[in-house]
């Protein structure tokens, strides 16, 4: 099983104000860059974490850009954890989701992630949000706040 990082959990770890901070970083450090847990990183997860880390409307102590951009940097150069992406099928799987599932406003960039997953052969997705994703019914979903 491998398992995609949602954005949240990103956030969660590199935002020292939250409370979830030490729970999320502790498990990514501990199962995610250790290798324990077969994971890989969406580029969608790193520019929703650009994004919200750098945004004051979303955390309490947005981080500076070039911060924010030395962790993805990071993580691009972190060989556990394999970077996935769109590819040609992307749209067609989108299309096809679409069909099957009822997705209306902001679900669209869901529906994108969760294409970009099927193009990868990714069958998990570590996520608080597991509401966003229970849709889906071939994903098994991983919360590590619960």
């Amino acid at each position: 099983m491998v398992y995609a990082i949602d954005a949240n959990i990103l956030v969660y770890a590199y935002n020292l104000d939250s409370p979830l901070h030490l729970k999320t970083y502790t498990f990514l450090k501990e199962e995610v860059l250790s290798g324990k847990l077969k994971a890989c990183l969406p580029y969608q997860s790193l520019y929703e974490f650009y994004s919200i880390v750098t945004n004051p409307r979303r955390v309490e102590r947005p981080l500076e850009p070039d911060k924010a951009k030395e962790i993805i940097e990071a993580y691009m150069k972190a060989r556990n954890i394999p970077k996935i992406y769109p590819r040609k099928s992307n749209l067609r799987n989108v299309l096809g989701l679409l069909t099957k599932y009822i997705i209306s406003r902001q679900e669209i960039f869901d529906v994108v992630f969760v294409a970009t997953l099927i193009d990868n052969g990714v069958d998990g997705i570590i996520t608080r949000n597991a509401k966003h994703f229970s849709m889906f019914d071939f994903l098994e979903i991983l919360n590590p706040l619960e």
